[in-house]
């Protein structure tokens, strides 16, 4: 009888003692959870736990834990090298720019709840994607064309642009710190060395005037105070490239992802948008143009915050002043209208913000339903920052966002892609809407058959049919762009592969195979014409 009496009364201590843990389980990671609305939110978003698998939290909050002045990793003892690597890299570069903290922001104790609190809740895996419609692997529409361009030992393409006036192609590379130029044949015409080097990300014309934007610093490795970053100016470029007078336009610019020239004081002359990207500080700014196609070096900051990728310049209130839509990723992910007021004053309209994990990259504008309004095309798809593993993101793609006026604007379109990168839309089925033309690089390399090109044909009111090729596979595409390369009248698709280790940590061997099947550019010529 007593013996069980007494096993009776373990098994209630022992389920009081479980109830005890559980409850003690829980109240951790409440405190986790207020911890995490207190710290992470006061820097961007908040993010929800099932935004990353457990392994990537690890990783991340490695690095978020140096911005609150913890310096204590290892929790990723039994991480991979590179893991610790890349975040032991990030510990570095906050030292660098001088914004690691003097002492820590919370306790070991209240860091350990916080981090509980979203490895406890995350997946064990990334969530899959939903909603992804069959991807045709026959690709219509374009006939696929390789170029005698051919850099060696790797191509390293951050610029592709088709200027359709003369029917050439320009490509940027950083590795090669060059500018060449190719006919619609991609038959190599002239190419122009740079010294000192630069890596060119965008170029736009002016008459036979090039605006040439370099990034200064592809892979961040220089503090942002350096601001090795500028805008070139080049030329009578309808001559020849590599003959063409050069002059600094603007110096000294914080590490730029884009250049847009839009007139924005209303004088009648161009002026120069910057979206300096940054790394830990950044800024989007103007220079105001003057006589003869040069700007004045008074830089004006529109929005003072780090991660500006691309910006638009419209006028979306019809009151006759350009105003410039900004496309933020990094901390502070969103979208903003900064709002003509004239006089060179601007005030921000915020259009959404994102958890820093979506990653984007790329804005246009296109009016897709007709309405008279332009709507925003948005691409969100970086992957590689403070998680090393490339992890597959279900909220990564490529999105429509359709303006219902007032600077109110709502998401009518979502098409899943792994590590989108930049998107841009024609019509080129010649069925009077938008099509869509998109690249990733950092798609699903798991995958036999990575989707880094996905062409979108509109089969009207925003239903659209996806297709590419296996062809294309074997690059690594960081850049593209549109335009009638070949003067048939119709839109074609120009590729630029970046052979870059970056994002390919997790894949052994990837980045040589890929070195040595990838084509630095290819054309997608059209055959509707």
């Amino acid at each position: 009888m007593w013996k069980y009496l007494l096993l009776g009364a373990a098994v209630v201590i022992g389920a009081a003692t479980v109830g005890v843990v559980q409850v003690q389980r829980y109240r951790l990671l409440q405190q986790g959870a207020e911890l995490a609305t207190l710290y992470c939110a006061s820097c961007h978003l908040e993010p929800e736990p099932d935004m990353l698998p457990k392994r990537s939290w690890e990783a991340v909050l490695g690095y978020m834990g140096y911005w609150l002045g913890i310096e204590d990793i290892s929790f990723l003892d039994d991480a991979p090298e590179f893991a610790r690597e890349n975040v032991a890299n990030r510990h570095e570069a906050l030292l660098r720019e001088g914004v690691f903290p003097d002492a820590p922001l919370l306790n070991e104790e209240d860091w350990a709840s916080l981090r509980g609190y979203y490895v406890a809740n995350a997946p064990a895996t990334a969530l899959p994607q939903t909603g992804k419609p069959t991807l045709n692997w026959e690709l219509p529409r374009f006939d696929i064309f390789r170029t005698s361009y051919q850099p060696e030992p790797v191509a390293v393409t951050t610029l592709v642009h088709i200027r359709e006036e003369t029917g050439e192609i320009y490509i940027g590379d950083t590795l090669q710190q060059s500018l060449s130029v190719l006919n619609g044949d991609g038959q190599l015409v002239s190419t122009r060395q740079f010294r000192p080097g630069i890596t060119p990300v965008d170029i736009h014309f002016a008459g036979d005037t090039a605006y040439l934007g370099s990034i200064g610093d592809l892979m961040s490795q220089q503090p942002a105070a350096a601001r090795p970053a500028h805008v070139s100016i080049l030329r009578s470029v309808n001559q020849s490239i590599s003959d063409a007078a050069s002059e600094v336009g603007v110096p000294n610019l914080f590490r730029m992802a884009d250049i847009e020239l839009a007139d924005l004081s209303g004088d009648g002359r161009l002026d120069l948008i910057v979206s300096g990207f940054g790394s830990v500080t950044g800024n989007v700014s103007w220079f105001q143009g003057l006589p003869g196609g040069v700007f004045d070096q008074e830089e004006r900051v529109l929005l003072a915050l780090p991660g500006a990728v691309k910006a638009e310049a419209h006028d979306f209130n019809d009151d006759g002043l350009m105003d410039v839509m900004v496309l933020m990723s990094d901390s502070r992910e969103g979208l903003h209208v900064l709002i003509n007021q004239g006089e060179g004053e601007f005030s921000q309209q915020p259009i959404f913000e994102a958890h820093a994990g979506y990653g984007h990259t790329y804005l246009e504008l296109h009016d897709f339903n007709d309405d008279g309004l332009m709507d925003a095309l948005v691409v969100n798809g970086d992957n590689v920052d403070s998680d090393p593993y490339n992890t597959l993101k279900n909220y990564h793609g490529v999105r429509i966002y359709l303006n219902q006026g007032g600077f109110r604007f709502e998401e009518a379109y979502f098409y899943p892609m792994h590590g989108a990168f930049i998107a841009k839309a024609a019509d080129f089925d010649g069925d009077d809407d938008l099509d869509i033309a998109a690249i990733s690089f950092y798609p699903d390399y798991t995958s036999d058959r990575p989707e880094v090109f996905a062409y979108l044909e509109n089969q009207g009111s925003l239903d659209f049919a996806s297709s590419t090729s296996e062809e294309l596979t074997g690059g690594r595409w960081m850049t593209m762009d549109i335009g009638d390369v070949d003067g048939d009248d119709d839109f074609d698709v120009v590729l630029g592969g970046g052979y870059l280790l970056v994002g390919l940590y997790a894949y052994p061997g990837l980045a040589e195979q890929l070195d040595e099947t990838g084509d630095p550019v290819l054309i997608l010529k059209n055959t509707l014409n």
